[in-house]
Order: structure tokens, then sequence, then C-alpha cells
């Protein structure tokens, strides 16, 4: 059904969010209780067009006009239940519908959502703000925003193929009712996922301008709100909604298969005396703040070393029955560095150069079990490309032995147990992955240095896995010889 086969009538309709629950109580005197996702609300003295307004609501989506004109609502009291719903409005689910089919829905996501009101738009130049996400639910299409605290989900097709020339005035739009175009603009504005121009002469926007939003791009804005409170009513947290669904990836990585492109494939490393480290170790204090005393001697990165390395930074200790709450089959472990909620989804890998004495040349995993290294089936030269790569970025001589370590996360092993803060889980426990890593390293004599950016698909190539069972998140380099001074 075409836009253009509709009446132009338009109707606003109100309607409470549907995880709100509400208790009218069983007198006209009684109190109304309201619990939300926010706070619970108690109405001590309600009127009874508010408490016939509530009901009403509860019910579906009502035409405001009629709760107004309802005979609960006294003569002349529609500005008095206007008012009386105005600190209720983080509830109310506006709906733009023409007749009975509704267009949109502009739902509350926060207890701090206040509707704007609807404002003519006629002339003015929108467009959909840069932070603004259009994405699938439930059948149609949803608008959401980090930074307003609606969302609006898009229930008929012609809105949905509106959003493509919504940025023009009205004037401009071709559309058989200039009316549902404006009413449609009036509501994504009251919404805040479409802003409008300062002046129509070289026409700009607020939130452009705006300096506590310049520095953020709308994809990490995206990840950092991700990662807080559920805004829009997602399953969030240790959800484990894919439990039932699949069965949940092992604590341990099991090691890739041997081949014959694959050369002795698995390296048993050393594994240092840590009685003796307890003993010799420097302070935290002198790791931390290295002018303060030398660390130790200069150290040379042999095989040795490196495991050494591993062992102290990215080992596992102990494998753990499930914890707390966690399904019968979620085993956890114990490493050196913390991990949210011990999930333990990165994987540690050393790429080797053609340069490297230590290692051939390649793609190796670390086995954190079995404290071994397995060589991958990836490409060896993808290996050494990325290993130069970060040694042009370094300031290290050439010669010097280096070894790039990159980190993956197993997503499955995380998104099992998380909802919607999966990912920002990972970056969590990549930066204290690397953390503890560069610690060990100093301690040791050895250089550590992070890198800011990695080539996701050289990776892939290096160690020839599918990234979207497991993709690169971190990098950094290990560099012997590390130059330790009281100016350091």
């Amino acid at each position: 059904m075409h836009l253009d086969s509709l009446s132009p009538q338009l109707v606003n309709l109100w309607s409470l969010r549907q995880d709100i629950v509400v208790d009218l109580g069983t007198g006209p005197e009684d109190p109304i209780l309201l619990e939300t996702p926010w706070a619970d609300l108690r109405i001590k003295e309600p009127s009874a067009g508010l408490r016939e307004a509530l009901r009403r609501m509860l019910l579906g989506p009502v035409a405001i006009r009629n709760i107004l004109a309802s005979p609960s609502v006294a003569p002349g009291g529609a500005e008095g239940l206007l008012e009386e719903l105005r600190p209720l409005q983080h509830l109310i689910v506006r709906t733009l519908a023409i007749g009975a089919v509704p267009l949109l829905s502009v739902v509350p996501v926060s207890g701090r959502a206040r509707f704007t009101g609807l404002k003519p738009l006629l002339g003015r130049i929108c467009r959909l703000s840069r932070f603004a996400v259009i994405r699938y639910a439930q059948g149609g299409l949803c608008i959401e925003s980090s930074i307003v605290d609606h969302k609006v989900d898009l229930h008929h097709p012609g809105v949905m193929g509106m959003l493509g020339r919504i940025d023009g005035t009205a004037d401009d739009v071709d559309a058989p009712h200039p009316p549902v175009v404006e009413a449609v603009r009036a509501y994504l504005v009251a919404a805040g996922v479409l802003v409008v121009a300062d002046r129509l002469a070289e026409p700009s926007f607020a939130e452009d301008r705006d300096p506590a939003l310049t520095g953020w791009s709308p994809d990490e804005l995206l990840v950092h709100s991700g990662s807080r409170r559920e805004r829009f009513g997602r399953p969030r947290g240790a959800a484990f909604a894919q439990a039932g669904r699949m069965p949940p990836p092992p604590v341990v990585k099991p090691p890739a298969p041997a081949g014959p492109d694959r050369p002795a494939p698995r390296i048993a490393l050393a594994r240092p005396d840590l009685d003796r480290l307890a003993d010799t170790d420097p302070p935290l204090t002198a790791v931390l703040e290295p002018g303060t005393r030398p660390v130790t001697e200069d150290g040379e990165l042999t095989l040795d070393r490196l495991g050494a390395l591993l062992f102290r930074a990215a080992r596992i200790r102990a494998l753990l029955p499930p914890a707390g709450f966690d399904p019968a089959d979620y085993p956890t472990s114990e490493r050196p560095y913390p991990s949210v909620d011990d999930s333990y989804a990165l994987e540690v890998y050393v790429l080797a150069g053609e340069e490297a004495s230590c290692l051939p040349a390649g793609a190796y995993h670390y086995d954190p079990l079995g404290h071994c290294l397995d060589r991958m089936p990836g490409e060896p030269g993808a290996a050494a490309d990325l290993v130069d790569a970060a040694r042009g970025e370094d300031t290290e001589p050439a010669g010097t032995e280096s070894v790039r370590v990159a980190v993956s996360a197993r997503f499955p092993r995380a998104a099992y147990k998380f909802s919607g803060t999966a990912y920002s889980n990972i970056l969590k426990d990549v930066g204290a992955l690397q953390q503890t890593v560069a610690l060990v390293a100093r301690a040791m004599g050895l250089r550590s240095r992070i890198l800011s950016v990695g080539d996701a698909d050289a990776f892939q190539r290096a160690v020839g896995l599918d990234w979207r069972v497991e993709a690169s998140v971190g990098d950094m380099v290990i560099t012997s010889r590390e130059r330790v001074s009281r100016d350091d």
C-alpha cells in the first residue's frame, strides 16, 4: 500500500512503552504506581482524566484528541491533563498515523527523554543526524542515535522510502501528500534524529560545530554508547543469549590440524623458574618508573626469553569450573592478565619475519595451556610483511631482533556470554593483556611497543583463519636490547 492511496488525515497516537507496568489501584482515590526501566513512579493524587488516559494507553495507541475529549476529563481540563502527563513523557510512545495506518513511532529510550513538540518545518533544510543509524527491526526499519533519548520505529514502507529524499525542503520533496512529508519530518526532528539547518544560504548544522561532539566519530560513539547501559531494549550484559542455539566455544582454542604445509608445526617453549624470578625480578615500582633504578641488563630476544615472556603474561594458570550463574558447559580459566567476567576470548600469535633468528618466518599461535607455539597454515610472506611494516615505524636499528605479537579475539566465545557488550569487553581485555605483556617485557629488559593500527587482511592471510570467527584486535612489537637508564 502506497502513501498516495491513503487519505491524508493525520492522527497523533499516544501509548505506553510495552515494558511499563501500571497499577491503577482499585478505587478512584488510590494512587497510581508505574514500574519503569529507570525508576518506579508513584502518583499520589491522580485526576480521573489521568487515570483514564493511562488505562487507554495501556491498551495500545490512542488518539490524544480522544483522550482529551473523554468524559473523565472535566470541561476545560485538557490543559490540566496535559500538564499531568508532562512528567511521564519518558514513558509515552508517540505514533504518527494516517487514519488507522501507522507510519512511525517515536519511542523513549532514556529516563531523560523529553518530546520537544511538533513544529512546522516548511521550507527548512533538514538532514539525518550524522550520528543516526538505520537498522532492521521487527519487520521494518529503526533509526537510533547515541546522542538522543528516542528511537524511531518506521512501520510503513512509504516512510522508509521517504528517508532518501527527506533532506531537502518540503517544497522540493516529490510526494503525493506534502502534509505527510511535513509531519514525518516534524516527528523525526522532535525525536532528534533529523537535524535542521541554521539558515538556508550555506546551510550548517549545530551538531557539526558542537565542541562536545566534533571529536567523536559516529562509529566510535556507537561503540562507546553500546558498552554502557542498554537504551534500545535489546539484551545487554551476561545474558547468554546464544545458549541453546549453539554449543559454547571452548575455553581453550583447539590447535590447528597438522599438515604437509606446516613442517614442525609445534614448538615447545621453556618454562621460567617463577620462584627464582620472585627473588630476582625488579619491584613493580622500578618497572613502572624505570628512571628510579635500572630494571635489568639489556635482554636479547631468544626463543627461551620469548617463551618466558608468554608464560609470565599470557599462559593459563588453571582451568576453572563455570562461575556464578554461568551455564554448566561454560568453563573459565585463570591467567596472569584480567578479563571481563573471566571470559578470556583473546588469542596470542607471534609473527616472525625473514630476519628473525629465534623463529623461522611465519605465524605461530601461542597455546596458553600447553605453553607451546603452533605453526599456522597461512602465508609466511604475509607474516613477514607485517613484521617489516611494524619495523618501519620503529626507531631500532636494522638487524635488531624483533617479533610482532598479534592479539585476536574469538568473537563467538565473547558473544556466547555477552549481548551488546561483547566487542567492547574484548577491547578492554586487549588493553589488559597488552599492559601485562609490556610490564613483563620491561622487567626482562626487552622493549615493547603497542601499534596504533593493524592490518586485518594481512593478519588473516598470515594465520589462514576466517575473520568472522576470529579477528585481529591488537598488535605490539617485542624487541631486543631495551636501553634503560635514569634518563629513560
